[in-house]
């Protein structure tokens, strides 16, 4: 009794403001953590990495640093400054598995978006919106579409929590500065520079909100951000933005060109989609109105931070990838919710503004349909537009086409009707749910993409080459093969080192992958040891190595010493088609001569047209259903070729153009008489 008098009494509004502190943290607790659960679980359905090439730079990369090497991607130097998730990533790769390195990551990536609602529910709290308004804003800040890159092995996961989290510390020190807080916007702002280089637009921001902020005071205030910034600037221009730039230097050689604002205003205008809509032209008024201090260093951080991240969207978009880049620009999508509520704060200011910008909203919906921005790979950078494509398949283009044009036009007219007679909670709770429904599409078809490239290249071991003991395997890229395949195999197999291109091959990636020459005797000059063949659109032969295993059109041979081919055919496909032309080429043995007989038997389907192929001089009229078979009795001094070429072709529903069906050509070697090569049919 007497310890409770002495206890001093706590007043009941310091009490209440005490609990709903609490109660906010164990609700903003509640928000990560069910994020964190769902983004996990989500992720256990991607079973394979779909965006190329760059979820296997970062983790070759975290590869190499995991080994205690420095940044490199088979073996070559990575000047690549983006190394944070990497660094992250490292300790996985060094501990563990392909397959377990690989999902230790995702759950990281789940937990780094997830943590994205701490700095959102303090930038709404430092704008004084209440705590449950905060919360609402931290939920639509892990409900976006986008978080579905926790999946991902990239680096927008890490970069997305610290984008904020920068924005957050920027408010505080535009607002109060201090050293503390300068050196918190700094630190945070480095680092998600070093997750994602696009945020290098964060201390333009920064110094543009703090000079209309602080006007002429700025250099007394921001002294200290003002030096460090100008340090890095210093060392870039010492050094040349190439060599600072690394892996990203080609931006040099991108153009301002005209396309350059419309893209702007498409990514603008998808990006408020994205968003649902409903909270944009508020938003906007409270951003162009900032009332004191505080707003006005939130309003001016954000458009700038938001004008420098669609100049980048816009200008990459516009110089060749011509799709939405919505990677770029998802981290400004939670700051939206926010600038609504300062627009509700004021009291809903700017009714004919509002009015406007939604007549805008409605008219680009008509204008702008999103099926020409869905197809193929527009939606590449866009997990909105993957859940847009989602509904176009459960409902046809057009009526997906109208839906989200509908949806759009009720949104600008919600707009409208909150600036002029309320039900604010009803538009979040609308623009929350449009988002959460946004996330689930982009979720599900994100796991049915993966599983079908999983499917498409993978054999059930992902790690097969690994798995045969084999070390310091060299993957030779073909001519005619898609990057996308052999990518998978590198991301799965540590053991394929090296890359190299025969023909006309496409690399994978920027990344070492040297030209291969072929001896005269047939040795791939340059390469010792075990080499895995893609085999799409060639067919090949070693003369001295033995096949050791198989899967989708890769082979994995085994030679002791230089590999050397006997038989390779180029335009061959892996399911026997031949393509419109190609060479096949023979080596010789030991003895310096090829000699021998090469067999192989032509082939049409029933109802296929007849098609004519010339192999060398000789022609051959192939018809449905009847075979047509090729002997050539060969004895040359050195290599011998044949070329072959087709009068006509036909597309399959793969995109491929073919023209006939060839067995696999057989190469009988013999110490028969010399002769000219001939062929029979």
């Amino acid at each position: 009794m007497a310890l409770d008098a002495a206890l001093p009494a706590i007043p009941r509004a310091t009490a209440r403001r005490l609990t709903q502190a609490l109660t906010a943290h164990v609700g903003l607790t509640l928000v990560v953590g069910v994020s964190f659960l769902l983004r996990a679980v989500g992720s256990a359905a991607h079973p394979a990495p779909r965006y190329f090439p760059d979820e296997y730079i970062y983790t070759a990369i975290a590869r190499a640093l995991g080994s205690g090497a420095a940044p490199s991607v088979r073996g070559e130097p990575a000047h690549f400054p983006a190394l944070l998730e990497p660094l992250l990533a490292a300790p996985f790769h060094a501990l563990f598995s392909p397959a377990a390195a690989y999902r230790l990551t995702q759950l990281e990536n789940a937990l780094f978006m997830s943590l994205a609602a701490v700095p959102v529910y303090l930038i709404a709290r430092r704008l004084t919106l209440s705590a449950r308004y905060a919360l609402a804003c931290a939920v639509f800040a892990i409900a976006i579409p986008d978080l579905v890159f926790s999946s991902y092995t990239l680096a927008d996961p890490v970069a997305y929590p610290l984008a904020l989290a920068a924005i957050y510390a920027g408010l505080v020190a535009v607002e109060r500065p201090s050293r503390r807080a300068q050196l918190a916007f700094l630190g945070f702002a480095l680092l998600a520079t070093l997750a994602r280089v696009q945020y290098v637009v964060l201390p333009a921001a920064f110094l543009v909100s703090a000079v209309i902020v602080d006007r002429r005071r700025v250099v007394r205030t921001q002294r200290l951000p003002l030096a460090l910034f100008a340090l890095p600037v210093l060392g870039a221009l010492a050094v040349g933005p190439s060599h600072v730039l690394g892996y990203y230097s080609r931006v040099a050689d991108l153009h301002v060109g005209a396309q350059l604002a419309h893209w702007a205003a498409v990514d603008a205008f998808l990006l408020v989609l994205a968003s649902g809509a409903v909270l944009v032209p508020g938003a906007l008024v409270a951003l162009a109105r900032p009332r004191g201090r505080t707003e006005t260093a939130f309003a001016t951080l954000v458009a700038t931070f938001a004008g420098g991240l669609l100049f980048e969207a816009a200008l990459y978009a516009s110089n060749g990838s011509t799709r939405f880049q919505e990677r770029y620009l998802f981290a400004l999508l939670p700051l939206l919710p926010i600038a609504f509520g300062l627009y509700l704060k004021h009291g809903r200011p700017g009714r004919l503004p509002v009015v406007l910008l939604s007549v805008v909203l409605f008219a680009a919906a008509a204008r702008w349909p999103l099926s020409a921005y869905s197809a193929g790979l527009g939606k590449t950078d866009s997990p909105f537009l993957v859940a847009v494509a989602r509904l176009e398949g459960a409902l046809g283009t057009a009526n997906a086409s109208l839906t989200v044009a509908l949806l759009a036009a009720l949104a600008a007219g919600g707009a409208v009707l909150v600036s002029r007679r309320g039900g604010a909670q009803y538009a979040l709770a609308a623009a929350i749910g449009v988002a959460l429904v946004s996330s689930f599409g982009a979720t599900v078809g994100d796991a049915a993409t993966a599983r079908q490239v999983r499917d498409e290249y993978l054999p059930a071991d992902k790690s097969w080459v690994d798995a045969t003991g084999l070390r310091d395997v060299t993957l030779i890229q073909t001519a005619g093969a898609a990057p996308a395949s052999a990518v998978e195999q590198l991301y799965w197999n540590r053991s394929i080192a090296r890359e190299r291109l025969l023909g006309d091959a496409v690399p994978t990636d920027v990344y070492a992958a040297p030209a291969l020459a072929v001896g005269r005797d047939g040795s791939l000059r340059g390469v010792e040891g075990s080499v895995l063949m893609q085999g799409y659109a060639v067919t090949a032969h070693f003369q001295n190595a033995t096949e050791i295993a198989s899967a989708s059109t890769f082979t994995l041979w085994s030679a002791d010493g230089t590999p050397k081919l006997g038989l390779l055919e180029e335009g061959r496909f892996f399911d026997g088609w031949l393509a419109r032309e190609g060479r096949l080429r023979l080596w010789p043995d030991t003895s310096g001569r090829t000699e021998g007989t090469l067999r192989f038997a032509l082939t049409l389907p029933l109802g296929a047209e007849p098609t004519s192929v010339t192999f060398g001089g000789a022609r051959y009229d192939v018809v449905p259903g009847r075979l047509t078979e090729v002997v050539y009795r060969i004895d040359v001094e050195g290599p011998w070729s044949l070329a072959f070429s087709a009068a006509s072709g036909r597309w399959l529903a793969d995109q491929r153009i073919v023209s006939v069906r060839s067995s696999v050509p057989s190469f009988e070697r013999s110490g028969a008489p010399r002769a000219a090569a001939r062929a029979t049919a």
